[in-house]
């Protein structure tokens, strides 16, 4: 939210108590390399500060250049960010533009965008309940006992592993990407109000399918990774129309 700020998210400079020089010190984007970065109350951050964080969000690296330091940093980590509606409710009748109190330019640098309903359901209000209760009063074992689940240990080790696979491209069809992102493109635009798609939602849906390969620990991208990568990708576009869109 408020708290913060572009040096905090980026890098900033500070004079060093001890040798009286500048250093540079890397902020959370930097920190995060390699990892999450989570950001919550998006909306309330400054213009400026958002803006600042546009660079790490497209290239994956952070150019500073202040009190005679130039350098450039890795910040290769996914963002992920919570934002609140304008009236405190997602109202379904307006697009995710007119909900959410930020520009097309940074909404546009996230692979998936997926607006939160409040809905009321009793059975689903009733296990997350139940959920949470649990995590209160075991937190450690509150999944071992139900059905289907693996323990957190394990988890961690599969996370890890699946992040450092490297899927390769080379299965993939190329045609049904260019497709669709054509067709995609031209709907955006005739939507009024619609978040716009743009070349980098083509980075998206290769970013995705990568990511649902290395669920599957596997070696190459194949096509059902692909499918589900476009799936997400268009199930995220026409959750964020309005109602009548649908």
């Amino acid at each position: 939210g408020k708290g913060a700020s572009a040096a905090g998210l980026t890098a900033t400079v500070r004079v060093d108590p001890t040798t009286k020089e500048w250093t540079l010190e890397g902020g959370a984007l930097v920190m995060a390399d390699g990892g999450i970065c989570c950001i919550d109350e998006f909306e309330k951050m400054n213009e400026y500060d958002r803006t600042s964080i546009h660079e790490a969000m497209e290239q994956q690296t952070l150019s500073i250049s202040k009190a005679g330091i130039v350098a450039q940093l890795n910040a290769e980590c996914s963002v992920i960010a919570a934002a609140n509606p304008i009236q405190s409710r997602y109202d379904s009748s307006k697009s995710i533009l007119r909900n959410v109190n930020l520009g097309e330019a940074i909404l546009s640098r996230f692979d998936i965008i997926l607006p939160i309903k409040d809905i009321i359901d009793p059975i689903e209000d009733e296990l997350l309940a139940s959920q949470i209760t649990a995590n209160h009063i075991n937190p450690e074992h509150s999944d071992d006992k139900r059905d289907g689940t693996i323990s957190q240990e394990l988890l961690r080790k599969y996370i890890s592993y699946a992040r450092n696979k490297k899927p390769l491209l080379d299965r993939i069809n190329r045609n049904k990407i260019t497709n669709l992102y054509s067709r995609l493109r031209k709907e955006s635009y005739a939507i009024y109000g619609s978040l716009k798609i743009a070349v980098r939602h083509i980075e998206s849906i290769i970013r995705i399918a990568e990511a649902f390969a290395k669920m599957r620990l596997a070696n190459y991208v194949e096509e059902d990774d692909l499918e589900n990568a476009i799936d997400v990708v268009i199930n995220a576009f026409i959750e964020g129309q309005k109602y009548g869109v649908k």
